[in-house]
């Protein structure tokens, strides 16, 4: 795991003396250890907001407490200590004071902070934030386990007690019911699809070819035109750069050579490391990393090497296997055998190997067989001939029925009698989660030693970054260790639009013409060949200059990830809501069509569905609560987010910058008003949504020790998403609101739209304000219940102005009859 900035060892005697509370451990093992409260409920200062206290004294201006215990997003006690030449009385004064400020903030008889405490290194005080006169005090001494004064504060702070108020704090901030709008809507509305539009269905074959997820698992023609070599792969702009950059290359200390990927390049080093091995006169084993990101094209590359730009002697002194790694495996034993048994297989593929020949297995065997010769056998050679060759016969089965030993066998042939190098490739190492990436890794060491070969292994970047000073791949911190970076989006699609356009004007399957229907019902036809317009007009759509933030998206949804580019834009050309009508029309013409951002935005958000419904892997909605929560909230997604954006550049918890843990996350959303298992669930959910990565990639096994980052996808959806129109009134169709008149009206919309199930400008309109005013209610109702909102809740905030700012945009809709323009306006401002 990622280094943790501030390790400490647990103590088990516990100390009072404040003298010594000096760090949030101290604090939590030596003394809310003895109360019995959680350590992982008390704060530092860096969760309270500085307050004004005692203004009139001129004292205390910016006042934080020292700590603070906090359960289910609510502070329930304030800690306040003093050097011992300070007076108690002063401390649980500014205690007092403070808890008043903090509670104040709550709704009219809402006090979270029922306690405060204070020390001063001699004496404990205990009293009710609203009392100067009931304090129960006592010397530091005194409060030793098994007196009465130590049971007295522990009867008051004690786990069960804090958890029973933060229970009733609850009471009070639950009395909304959320409705879904897909609650409203028929099942067949919500999984409508509408299937593939007219265009995509012709060219379909040659999409699943060239853009399908396993399409860099590479025809020919994608070897040798579709890669994007290292002189073609550009930098990202300033801000995406800080999301898609290459990790491996920034943190490997000059380590890591850049892989040249250029044709036949003489400095090629692949080139110059596989020579070294083929041509040494003792071959030895050895593992060699690439690194990169998940699809930066690892894979593609190393094919493309050994099929294309491997010079010809070597290609006479090496032998290659390709071992993929595409299935799960669960053990170390069950991780051997599947190494052994891929490589005899994929080696014998390759170099033309009959395994079954017994002439083939007299030479691999060759030692093995000759000591048989000499053992028992022996007598039965001479004398019993055809009971020999039986005996010969199981001992053949027995060799071959060890994978392990075929393996050593073949390798002892090749590297140790005809001097051959062995070259064997782990691919898709990457595609595995971080754990099972060390295991596979310890694999490789262990069969270097077994055959003598040279290993080459993909490693993901932030695999190789997070353990590098560990084992083992500690191993490797001073070697020599190669990166790829990953292609962008925009050339690596162009570049395969290119082998497209050919196979559509030379297919014959296509036929010399095709017919397109308009929505009007009149017929449009035109050359076969124009259906490269309709792949150009997307393209065009999706990257040139006038197109850069949905390209922006774009990159930043696949994340790096060239598969995820791939199958993102094949299912965009398939959509549906691509207006094919526009494209025959232009066809017809001879004219490129240009489609709408919006157009684009709504074939990512709903692929083949009618409407949106968050089962797509693109776009997701952050503004519905986490299901089943506690307390519901349309912005705990939008505050997490943002929580992590903001921090992208600080080494929060860990070694590496914009890594938190998920216990660090779950408190920073408490100080804001959020039950920690509401704000737990919604960081689960935006991984496995791929909007926030954990270092370990073990989205279904997130835990609240494990280091996690936004993803470029997450960025992308604060910072475009939320601009857009079509996404805010798009996602309308599976949110949840509060107020039931909203999910009402928005479902009818929806239900009542025609054709494609569009609603009309009038009733966007409608849709966007009404949004609007909804989130504005809900931000100052947030304002009103939880005191540290509008300090800290940026996700919120930003959620609440991006909406404002497209309904000002789209403008107001003008009043339905019967209904005056102000109550249009403020229908649903109120949130009960």
């Amino acid at each position: 795991m990622i280094a943790k900035l501030k390790p400490y060892d647990r103590i088990q005697v516990p100390i009072t003396d404040v003298s010594e509370l000096i760090t949030e451990s101290d604090v939590e093992q030596k003394l809310v250890y003895p109360l019995d409260i959680p350590g992982e409920w008390v704060r530092t200062k860096e969760y309270m907001e500085p307050t004004e206290i005692d203004k009139g004294a001129g004292k205390r201006v910016g006042y934080i407490p020292d700590y603070s215990v906090w359960r289910s997003g609510f502070p329930l006690l304030v800690v306040e200590a003093k050097r011992p030449d300070e007076p108690i009385e002063k401390a649980i004064r500014e205690a007092h004071l403070y808890a008043n400020r903090i509670n104040n903030r709550y709704p009219p008889n809402v006090n979270p902070i029922r306690y405060v405490l204070a020390c001063n290194g001699e004496q404990f005080a205990l009293a009710p934030f609203d009392s100067e006169t009931e304090v129960l005090t006592a010397k530091v001494i005194d409060l030793r386990p098994g007196t009465e004064i130590l049971a007295a504060f522990k009867a008051i702070l004690n786990k069960d007690e804090l958890e029973k108020r933060a229970q009733e704090m609850n009471v009070h901030f639950q009395s909304r019911r959320f409705t879904r709008v897909a609650q409203l809507l028929t099942n067949t509305q919500v999984s409508e699809q509408l299937g593939i539009n007219p265009f995509a269905q012709e060219l379909f074959p040659i999409i699943t070819r060239y853009f399908g997820q396993e399409a860099d698992e590479a025809p020919d023609d994608i070897i040798d035109r579709g890669f994007v070599s290292t002189e073609e792969r550009t930098e990202y702009g300033a801000v995406l750069e800080s999301y898609l950059k290459d990790r491996a290359r920034v943190a490997a200390d000059g380590s890591f050579q850049p892989v040249i990927t250029s044709g036949k390049h003489p400095q090629n080093n692949l080139t110059a490391e596989v020579r070294r091995h083929g041509s040494s006169q003792r071959i030895a084993g050895r593992v060699q990393l690439i690194v990169g990101a998940v699809g930066s094209g690892k894979s593609l590359f190393i094919r493309r090497f050994f099929k294309r730009l491997m010079p010809e002697e070597l290609q006479k002194k090496t032998l290659w296997a390709f071992l993929n790694f595409n299935t799960e495996l669960k053990s170390a034993e069950e991780l051997r055998e599947a190494v052994c048994g891929q490589f005899i297989q994929s080696f014998c593929e390759i170099n033309n190997i009959d395994l079954e020949d017994l002439d083939y297995q007299e030479k691999i065997f060759s030692p093995e067989m000759a000591a048989f010769d000499r053992g028992p056998a022996k007598l039965l050679k001479s004398d019993s001939l055809p009971q020999y060759n039986q005996q010969r016969y199981f001992r053949f089965k027995e060799l071959l029925a060890d994978k392990e030993k075929v393996v050593s066998a073949m390798s002892r042939h090749y590297s140790g009698e005809r001097h051959l190098g062995l070259v064997v490739v782990f691919d898709n190492v990457d595609k595995r989660s971080r754990d099972v990436q060390l295991a596979i890794f310890e694999a490789a060491q262990w069969f270097k030693e077994l055959t003598r070969a040279l290993v080459i292994v993909n490693l993901r970047d932030t695999t190789f970054e997070a353990h590098r000073d560990e084992p083992p791949l500690d191993a490797f911190i001073n070697a020599v260790n190669f990166y790829i970076r990953s292609p962008r989006f925009a050339l690596m699609i162009k570049k395969r639009l290119e082998i497209v356009l050919e196979n559509i004007e030379h297919d014959e399957e296509l036929g010399k013409y095709q017919r397109f229907t308009l929505e009007s019902g009149a017929q449009v036809v035109y050359k076969s060949g124009r259906l490269g317009e309709f792949l150009m007009s997307i393209y065009a759509s999706l990257f040139d200059k006038r197109a850069s933030s949905i390209g922006a998206a774009l990159e930043s949804l696949a994340g790096k990830n060239a598969r995820n580019a791939l199958g993102m834009f094949a299912d965009i050309i398939a959509s549906p809501h691509v207006p094919t009508s526009q494209i025959g029309s232009s066809a017809a013409a001879s004219e490129v069509a240009r489609f709408e951002e919006d157009r684009i935005v709504r074939a990512l958000m709903r692929g083949r569905y009618r409407l949106f419904n968050n089962k797509l892997t693109y776009v997701r909605n952050i503004l519905s609560p986490v299901p089943n929560a506690k307390r519901p909230s349309n912005f705990l997604y939008a505050d997490i987010l943002e929580f992590l954006i903001r921090n992208r550049k600080v080494k929060i918890d860990f070694s590496v910058e914009g890594y938190a843990s998920g216990r660090t996350i779950v408190n920073r959303m408490g100080q804001i008003g959020y039950d920690e298992e509401d704000a737990f669930a919604a960081l689960t959910q935006l991984a496995k949504w791929n909007l926030v990565e954990p270092e370990s990639l073990l989205v279904e096994e997130l835990t609240f020790e494990d280091p996690v980052q936004v993803h470029a996808s997450g960025f992308i959806h604060m910072r475009y998403f939320l601009k857009r129109p079509e996404y805010l009134y798009g996602v309308t169709a599976d949110m949840a609101f509060a107020t039931y008149s909203l999910v009402e009206e928005v479902a009818n919309i929806w239900s009542g739209a025609s054709g494609q199930g569009e609603p009309g400008f009038r009733a966007r309109q409608r849709i966007l304000n009404h949004l609007a005013d909804y989130f504005k209610a809900e931000y100052d109702r947030r304002l009103r219940r939880h005191a540290f909102y509008g300090d800290l809740g940026y996700g919120g905030k930003s959620l609440m102005q991006a909406s404002r700012l497209i309904a000002d945009q789209i403008g107001q809709p003008p009043p339905r009859s019967g209904e005056s323009p102000a109550r249009s306006s403020n229908r649903d401002k109120r949130a009960p």
